[in-house]
């Protein structure tokens, strides 16, 4: 996919980093079929005897996906998680997000110690530890200047930046020594969002190498005056779409983190990556090597898994009658829930639809017609999670409310029947409701909803997933047994992106839109789950959806330290249904070989860390 991601829980101009769902497919006829279809436990054997230090171990990427970009600030046709993922392992954060299953930042893999605040919560004082880049060159507040000058500059280029946040955000910055960075900031900060989605996306960068305009050009402090960030940061872009150089570009050795890339292909985007001998950090790579590896099909995948081409690779949603002939064939299969949040739009501000989904009481009952259960035991054989509100419902996750943990509107066809009866709906031709009582009084259809009006949506759906087909058609289903005609629009991803992509600022020209990818991936970057971006004034993602309660809420949780700040927005977004909560489904049926362990348990932001694997005799 081709879509940026919103850094600070924003969105960037008209995209967001999406993880695919296309590998997770199951056939249709599973929604039929339920006995073929209900979970099954999946044992895991896992390895055992003593690890052996070296071997290549190969992970598998979802079908169509690629390691492609390596500059550690991504352009917007460029970002995505395996990008990522490969960027981290090379150069690390400043605070590393995700501790094992945990959403929280791992500080032993961090580079600095937690951050000192002061000052009433406008100034931050960071700390760096000893490590040292791959040339032997310390690591230093001067590669965190660099960073933020480059940022500062090029912000608009930057596909993680959202107005407001960093280095919006930033009043000034001093570098007391080369260990210390003191940021002052424009006004008070939730000390836990700032930690979490700010600092995250901050990654020293080598500025005793990378500070130049060419590659023959002599180093200098380029960087500390606007034209020379503007020059430095167009020499580094351009380096970085210059695939076919990744493993003999001498910038891109220049490392910090427990790899360095020492192969690739440009064709087919095989990515080859090796320890680095002078990693300072923790956790220092068993592997001799590790290779990435993309595929045309989930058969090519499946082939690649059988013949021992692949370590760890994943099984298809479609094909999970084959779990218990891998783990014969020497494979532990495990489920690999991330910290993902699946909802569909809704079209606030649609000239034909907008009226309708603006009435709460209509939200209330579409959300009664969203059958997770079914979809979740039927179609995804019980991997995933229930979704009742914008926060993913993770097992163990601190950040998720109680109350979002319970459905405030589980499925009941006679739920939404009533909700709508009250409001003045009533059957009319062919049993679709239409509008009785017109007005906005109390026991009337709502303002901008005239007398007749029959009670009908169009619902926009990503193709290429049989799995979203059978939620849609089911929704359709269910939807009709209530009275709303619900009229399907099948497109392809990159259509809907173009089309769901303009809307807001642009009228959205449908009333229900849901993707084959889920709606938003936490991870660096965006650690605390606060919605801006996706649920206040502005947002891209959230269909137009505006109400002021929520804009204050959300402002509240990214300005006042506090989980109950936090939960008063993900409960009231939860309640008042600002999108339909469909459930999210595992990031993928990790198959995994019986040699290999250190692997569990899975990151949580899908983030593979191979520097913890090794193979056992």
């Amino acid at each position: 996919m081709t879509q940026p991601a919103a850094r600070a829980g924003g969105s960037a101009g008209r995209g967001r980093l999406r993880a695919r769902r296309g590998l997770i497919a199951v056939g249709a006829a599973c929604l039929l079929a339920a006995a073929a279809c209900t979970s099954q436990a999946t044992g895991q054997k896992g390895p055992s005897g003593p690890p052996v230090q070296g071997g290549t171990a190969t992970f598998a990427l979802p079908v169509g996906e690629d390691f492609s970009w390596i500059f550690p600030i991504e352009n917007q046709a460029n970002n995505e998680p395996w990008d990522l993922n490969v960027e981290e392992a090379i150069w690390r954060p400043l605070y590393f997000a995700g501790q094992g299953a945990r959403p929280v930042i791992d500080q032993a893999l961090s580079l600095a110690y937690p951050p000192a605040w002061s000052n009433n919560d406008q100034t931050v004082t960071i700390r760096l530890k000893h490590y040292l880049w791959s040339d032997g060159q310390p690591v230093t507040s001067r590669d965190v200047e660099f960073f933020l000058n480059l940022e500062r500059v090029n912000k608009a280029q930057d596909a993680w930046y959202t107005p407001g946040a960093m280095p919006d955000d930033i009043r000034s910055v001093s570098y007391p020594s080369p260990t210390e960075v003191v940021i002052n900031l424009t006004r008070p900060f939730s000390q836990q969002w700032f930690d979490d989605n700010q600092l995250t996306w901050i990654f020293p960068l080598p500025q005793h190498a990378w500070d130049k305009t060419s590659l023959t050009g002599r180093v200098g402090n380029y960087d500390r005056t606007a034209a020379g960030a503007r020059a430095v940061f167009s020499f580094l872009f351009a380096q970085s779409r210059q695939v076919s150089t990744y493993a003999t570009n001498p910038l891109w050795q220049v490392v910090d983190g427990p790899w360095r890339l020492t192969g690739y292909d440009p064709t087919t985007f095989q990515t080859t990556l090796e320890p680095n001998r002078n990693y300072s950090g923790p956790v220092r790579p068993h592997l001799a090597r590790f290779v990435i590896d993309s595929f045309p099909s989930n058969t090519a995948e499946l082939d690649a898994l059988r013949s021992g081409e692949v370590t760890y690779g994943y099984l298809p949603f479609s094909d999970y009658g084959l779990a218990g002939t891998l783990q014969r064939q020497g494979f532990t299969i495990a489920p690999w829930a991330p910290e993902y949040v699946q909802w569909a739009e809704l079209g606030y501000t649609s000239p034909v639809y907008g009226p309708l989904v603006r009435q709460l009481y209509i939200r209330q009952a579409l959300q009664h017609l969203v059958d997770e259960p079914l979809y979740m035991s039927q179609l995804f054989h019980g991997l995933g999670q229930y979704t009742y509100g914008p926060v993913p419902n993770l097992p163990g996750s601190p950040y998720v409310s109680p109350q979002e943990k319970v459905d405030p509107y589980p499925y009941s066809v006679s739920a939404a029947r009533s909700l709508l009866a009250a409001h003045g709906w009533a059957p009319g031709p062919g049993g679709y409701l239409v509008c009785k009582r017109p007005g906005s009084g109390s026991g009337q259809c709502g303002a901008g909803i005239a007398a007749g009006r029959q009670l009908a949506f169009s619902m926009m759906y990503s193709t290429g997933s049989p799995s979203l087909v059978s939620e849609v058609e089911a929704y359709q289903t269910a939807a009709k047994s209530a009275g709303i005609q619900i009229t399907l629009n099948p497109q392809t991803e990159n259509t809907m992106f173009s089309i769901g992509g303009t809307c807001p600022p642009g009228p959205c020209n449908w009333g229900i839109l849901i993707y084959s990818s889920w709606m938003w991936n936490y991870g660096q970057g965006d650690v605390y789950p606060t919605s801006e971006g996706e649920f206040d004034a502005g947002n891209y993602w959230g269909g137009g959806y505006s109400s002021p309660v929520a804009d204050r809420l959300i402002r509240a949780a990214a300005t006042h330290s506090g989980l109950r700040y936090l939960y008063a927005e993900e409960n009231y977004l939860s309640r008042d249904v600002a999108a339909l909560w469909f459930p999210t489904v595992d990031n993928a049926i990790s198959v995994v070989s019986d040699r290999l362990s250190g692997w569990q348990p899975q990151q949580v932001f899908a983030n593979p860390m191979p520097e913890n694997w090794y193979f056992t005799k």
